[in-house]
């Protein structure tokens, strides 16, 4: 008897609009900074991003605000996670032991950026060129702009439900 097989060719996926931001600051004072100059409420999320990376879980910071009148939601995502390991386990002169740091990312196609912003928009009511132009007045961000959808190799690991 033969085996059937089953092929779906499109998946159906939920449309968001994804935001790349170049910032220093720590992951709590970009989310202060982006509720405050584009009047969002974004808040820690009680758990946070965890990927399977190499051998290792990996936590990235996760911040969620959910705007019950536009119908969508906003994610800020740390792209960087740091892990301290230690070393070769030598003992050195200036320290018990080696500690080196270990960065994962969360989309390892775009190492150079330092946080997300998801935005589920099931109305398309969110102006996406507003947002990066209020971010980008911001003095402690770099740069902000828009990630095409077909670039993303990774997609897998931008679903946080």
């Amino acid at each position: 008897m033969p085996a059937h097989k089953l092929v779906l060719d499109e998946v159906f996926e939920q449309p968001y609009k994804l935001l790349a931001i170049h910032s220093a600051v720590e992951e709590f004072k970009l989310a202060y900074l982006l509720n405050k100059h584009l009047n969002l409420r974004l808040a820690r999320s009680p758990q946070d991003i965890d990927l399977l990376a190499g051998a290792e879980n990996v936590l990235f910071a996760h911040f969620v605000y959910e705007d019950q009148q536009k119908y969508c939601r906003y994610h800020l995502v740390s792209n960087i996670a740091r892990k301290e390991v230690s070393g070769s386990g030598e003992v050195s002169l200036f320290s018990g032991e080696d500690l080196a740091v270990k960065k994962s990312y969360l989309l390892p196609e775009f190492k150079q950026v330092d946080f997300f912003m998801k935005i589920e928009d099931e109305m398309d009511w969110v102006n996406e060129r507003l947002l990066i132009s209020k971010s980008l007045e911001i003095p402690q961000v770099s740069t902000a702009y828009a990630i095409d959808f077909d670039r993303i190799k990774t997609k897998e690991n931008l679903i946080f439900d």
